[in-house]
């Protein structure tokens, strides 16, 4: 866990001069917080299940969710509760538009768009609740040796879908 939290704060000092201020941002936001903060009156969570970071770039209106992984070999870690919520028949509100992963070494970068993720989610049965699933016959849409390029990437395709 201390290496997808290192991973995730360098892609959020990446990312944070493009993002919109005045919108709302969660920054691993996980488990016991986002269940309280969506289970409360007062809260603006809608659900418990959110991508690590979610923000909105400037000038979009749209919110956009990164979710980030340490890879093991060729295999990423799922909690049941993404899995369920983030697939295609699945019911969660904050879908991750990214799915990014790193090693241990912080040296290799990956990155998934959420199609291309959800075919992966879609085919595991497993209802334990740590999955780990294999990304062999799901090849990454980028792949860098600098968390740069994948902060780029991630810009890039986000202004050409709005």
């Amino acid at each position: 866990m201390k290496q997808e939290n290192r991973f995730v704060a360098d892609l959020y000092h990446l990312l944070s001069p493009f993002m919109d201020k005045d919108k709302d941002l969660y920054l691993c936001m996980d488990g016991g917080g986002a269940k309280h903060h969506a289970a409360s009156e007062h809260g603006k969570l809608e659900d418990a299940v959110l991508p690590d970071i979610w923000f909105c770039l400037v000038g979009q209106e749209k919110h956009i969710g990164i979710e980030a992984k340490v890879f093991d070999s060729n295999n990423l870690s799922f909690r049941q509760m993404q899995i369920q919520s983030w697939r295609s028949d699945g019911n969660g509100i904050y879908t991750p538009n990214f799915w990014v992963a790193t090693n241990r070494e912080l040296t290799e970068y990956k990155c998934w768009f959420h199609k291309t993720m959800v075919a992966r989610l879609d085919t595991t049965m497993s209802t334990v609740d740590n999955v780990s699933l294999s990304m062999s016959k799901y090849p990454a849409d980028h792949e860098s040796n600098t968390i740069q390029e994948l902060a780029l990437f991630i810009l890039q395709n986000q202004y050409k879908s709005a």
